[in-house]
């Protein structure tokens, strides 16, 4: 079974493939099947260290239960056991989380993708004991904690981290959704079991924070346009090699942002299923489709697909300078 030291690299949060024409209420069966095949081999080709499945960007919440499996069923069979995977199992409670993990587990999946119940604010108590019931139901399958604050209505502090580490055992690894400020603390408690992911906007501030102790990081939006940029950033944290991180670092924050000026922080709440497809979709690596009822891409305002198209733009041409040659 998985543990905390086998999570290396980059894990990225991917999109679930839509079929053209396949994004409204009455169609249940959406996924583009062959897609999917071609964004997985492409993903492990291009060096990534973990997949994890139907989580936001994923759209786990438009998908039915079949579509999922389907899809993750698919990743598994291109995978061939060469990374983990990851398989979202996020449900409005723990039964429907359990019967999901299961499901996964029959079909292939390495470990399950898990934030809190979605209703009500969590507390201390049943959020970690939410996990431990989890792992005595499904002893044999990691998980992986979605901590996304914004999402779970939790702050994820460190009495959280401290007392998952000794409910909850199956937990190996989190994608870190919430604030760094406490990362050190958090590994003290928990870092002998939990390996800690920063993405995106944390992860330089996390790694000069805890150096060697980050071992792997997650993005969703910018490796969605294609993930050798932040694999690079990866394999140089990995390494510990501080001058090339600010080198990689450097170069992604000249990339435009994918929101309007001031906008991100009451937007994205609002768009962001809608905004990462849209890059998705304008970068091209992965022709993820149209994004599923009950979120639209019409949604979106003019001025975040200008913003968008600045941004995916910008990220093709810094692809280009980290690109691997073939055998490399």
């Amino acid at each position: 079974m998985l543990t905390k030291d086998d999570i290396k690299g980059l894990a990225v949060m991917i999109p679930t493939p839509t079929k053209e024409g396949a994004e409204g209420w009455d169609v249940p069966d959406s996924v583009d099947l062959d897609e999917t095949a071609r964004m997985t081999e492409n993903y492990v080709r291009a060096g990534i260290g973990v997949i994890a499945a139907c989580g936001t960007t994923g759209e786990c919440a438009a998908l039915l239960w079949e579509e999922k499996k389907a899809f993750i069923d698919t990743i598994v069979q291109v995978n061939r056991k060469r990374i983990p995977v990851f398989a979202g199992a996020t449900g409005l409670g723990t039964k429907e989380t359990i019967r999901q993990m299961r499901g996964l587990k029959d079909v292939g999946a390495d470990g399950a993708f898990v934030g809190l119940p979605l209703w009500q604010t969590p507390t201390i108590e049943n959020s970690t004991q939410f996990y431990a019931d989890l792992g005595e139901a499904v002893p044999d399958m990691p998980i992986l904690i979605y901590a996304n604050a914004r999402f779970f209505k939790s702050e994820f502090p460190t009495i959280f981290w401290e007392r998952v580490a000794k409910k909850a055992r199956t937990v190996v690894v989190t994608k870190m959704s919430y604030s760094h400020a406490n990362l050190l603390d958090d590994l003290r408690v928990a870092g002998h079991q939990i390996n800690f992911m920063p993405g995106e906007s944390s992860i330089y501030p996390a790694y000069k924070m805890a150096r060697r102790r980050v071992t792997a990081i997650w993005s969703s939006g910018m490796a969605g346009m294609g993930p050798e940029p932040v694999v690079a950033l990866a394999d140089a944290i990995l390494k510990d090699d501080e001058k090339r991180v600010d080198e990689i670092w450097e170069d992604i924050r000249s990339i435009p942002a994918g929101a309007p000026p001031g906008e991100f922080v009451t937007g994205f709440a609002k768009y962001n299923a809608q905004i990462n497809k849209y890059l998705t979709n304008t970068a091209g690596y992965i022709k993820g489709g149209p994004c599923r009822a009950p979120y639209r891409i019409s949604d979106l305002p003019e001025s975040w697909k200008r913003q968008a198209d600045l941004r995916a733009k910008a990220w093709t041409e810094l692809r280009k300078k980290y690109i691997r040659a073939p055998g490399l």
